[in-house]
């Protein structure tokens, strides 16, 4: 196991293993000291629900740093009638510096391009230089209004200027695009951010407060993966199972790990009974969960990261050597055997 730290060595999540004896951070589960993977209880959801759910405490997370997540579940009660165990997605949410969640539709990197042209309030048409990673045509509503959100990083703003990365800036979708006889695109502006189609709802960007000028960066905001489920949605065993993540560090816009652009602070998500949400059991399965860390651990050292080639390169060297030897060895043999035989 990695060195790591956190408080009382339990991980940065309080009260994860169950140390202060309730379940305090973790209100939606009721204290169960019926069993515990370790000391003397653990947290139980022993009540029908397929509601998601988080802990309590913002934890403050340093995205340059590496960690890894780890929990401990299992099923303790299969469903009434249809005998299912529980499952559900476990992982963490995301959230900025003002603890405000962040969405993918937050998040650049689909489509990433920029203003060619100055945009400004009461625009219906805005002009971006490249069309990749962007539903094209006449009318492209027959996509869902959430896949089509115009995301602004304005070079000027504190917070959301980097390029392609956390923006709140998103006031739009489009409903057309295409190119222009100058090469660029012409996008048509809509309000339709839904999950509704064909619906066009032709609008005008508003006054997002900062200067839109030409090269302001633009991704396509999409809709996706609602949190960060790094250990997925499992079907949690009868027995005591542990998910723990590999090592990771920084931000992208993704639904597992690492972190989300611009993270600050993250919570322990679970989505209770996920995927019996439409089972018709009841009661619903129950399951206890234990041992919710989050743990800073030491990056890989350089020594283990460059052994494999360190190895490699021995290992040819010596092979050459060996090589050179057993010819100079042969060599000598066939003279001393001709100079027997004079």
């Amino acid at each position: 196991m990695a060195a790591h730290t956190g408080k009382t060595g339990l991980g940065l999540y309080n009260n994860g293993s169950g140390e202060l004896g309730n379940d305090t951070n973790f209100r939606f589960t009721n204290w169960y000291t019926g069993d515990a993977f370790s000391g003397d209880g653990c947290f139980a959801v022993d009540f029908d629900t397929t509601s998601g759910w988080q802990s309590n405490e913002y934890v403050p997370v340093d995205t340059s740093k590496h960690y890894y997540h780890s929990v401990a579940v299992r099923t303790y009660q299969r469903s009434g009638t249809t005998n299912r165990l529980s499952g559900g997605h476990i992982g963490f949410a995301c959230y900025d510096k003002n603890k405000n969640f962040i969405d993918l539709r937050n998040c650049g990197g689909l489509g990433n391009t920029y203003l060619s042209r100055p945009a400004n309030p009461g625009d219906s048409i805005i002009y971006i230089q490249s069309a990749s990673g962007w539903y094209t045509g006449a009318d492209v509503t027959s996509n869902r209004g959430y896949f089509r959100w115009v995301l602004f990083f304005p070079p000027s703003h504190p917070d959301y200027s980097a390029p392609h990365e956390y923006t709140r800036i998103n006031p739009v979708s489009y409903y057309r695009l295409e190119q222009t006889s100058q090469g660029d695109w012409a996008m048509y502006l809509s309000s339709d951010r839904g999950s509704g189609t064909n619906n066009q709802a032709p609008t005008t960007l508003p006054d997002v407060g900062y200067a839109l000028p030409a090269g302001t960066p633009v991704s396509r905001g999409a809709a996706g993966g609602s949190y960060n489920y790094c250990h997925g949605n499992p079907n949690y065993p009868e027995e005591w199972t542990v998910y723990t993540t590999p090592v990771f560090t920084g931000e992208n816009r993704n639904s597992s790990r690492p972190f989300r652009y611009a993270t600050k602070y993250i919570k322990f998500l679970n989505l209770a009974n996920y995927n019996v949400r439409s089972d018709s059991g009841r009661p619903r399965p129950r399951f206890l969960l234990d041992n919710i860390m989050l743990v800073q651990a030491k990056p890989p050292s350089r020594k283990a990261v460059s052994r494999p080639a360190y190895k490699e390169i021995k290992s040819t060297f010596f092979h050459r050597r060996k090589s050179i030897w057993l010819k100079g060895k042969t060599r000598l043999r066939n003279f001393w055997t001709a100079w027997k035989s004079r």
